[in-house]
């Protein structure tokens, strides 16, 4: 019974839209321009509005070319030190799952120009997208699931990659992925958010226990004895989003 539970609430998350009845306000964000792009090199507090949309597979082929960038850009040197190892094509399989979910943070096309000065001293202003399409500046990556394959006990959503363009990080915009994450998962019924984080990634373990309140997870390997368990380089962390009764 509790199996087939866990199977109908996976399966109703994955035809819902629950992403449309949130707040227009709530998916828009102030990105400020960094202080090298004006012209006086003084912070003048300009910013720019990015906007976050949720796709279901398949990326579009531009988007899914820049979250996989941004992806290798932060996480590359993490993986090749992991036991993992770092598998690009791997990693593409991941995102091409026909059960992937996004959350994506996106400028409007041309949005970040910088100004530089010609040979005769005039401005010239030149557009970091070469070719006018939008540019992502985070994602997540995630997906309704059990729990645990071979023992599942409650329908999660499970947090597959949370990645932030290195220039735009320590700006809200990770918490403001995890916070939408987390408000689809309690619309879908969903009773945890789960994800995997390598313990050598230490500002990613600080973000997740410390702002957003995760715990490491009761099926994490550091809560099991064993040499296997205790060198394992990595802890599964959650969140209950199930008020449970004293």
């Amino acid at each position: 019974m509790k199996l087939q539970h866990i199977k109908q609430a996976i399966s109703d998350a994955k035809n819902q839209n629950h992403f449309t009845s949130l707040p227009p306000s709530f998916l828009k964000v102030d990105i400020p321009i960094s202080a090298s792009n004006t012209k006086s090199g003084q912070d003048d507090n300009n910013s720019i509005t990015a906007r976050i949309e949720h796709f279901s597979t398949p990326l579009p082929p531009t988007l899914l070319y820049q979250c996989l960038r941004i992806f290798e850009e932060n996480m590359g040197d993490l993986y090749r030190q992991s036991s993992w190892g770092l598998d690009m094509k791997e990693k593409r399989k991941e995102f091409v799952h026909d059960d992937a979910r996004f959350l994506v943070i996106l400028t409007e096309e041309n949005a970040f120009n910088r100004t530089k000065s010609d040979v005769n001293g005039s401005e010239i202003s030149q557009s970091t997208n070469a070719k006018s399409e939008p540019t992502v500046l985070g994602f997540v990556h995630y997906r309704f699931e059990p729990d645990d394959e071979d023992d599942p006990i409650a329908p999660v959503s499970y947090v597959y990659e949370l990645q932030i363009q290195a220039m735009q990080q320590k700006s809200g915009l990770g918490k403001r992925l995890m916070s939408i994450v987390e408000l689809l998962a309690l619309k879908c019924r969903m009773e945890k958010v789960m994800l995997t984080v390598f313990k050598m990634n230490t500002k990613a373990l600080g973000f997740y226990l410390h702002k957003m309140n995760y715990e490491v997870d009761e099926c994490s390997p550091s809560n099991f004895q064993g040499e296997e368990n205790e060198n394992c380089d990595y802890e599964i962390l959650s969140k209950s989003l199930v008020v449970r009764s004293k």
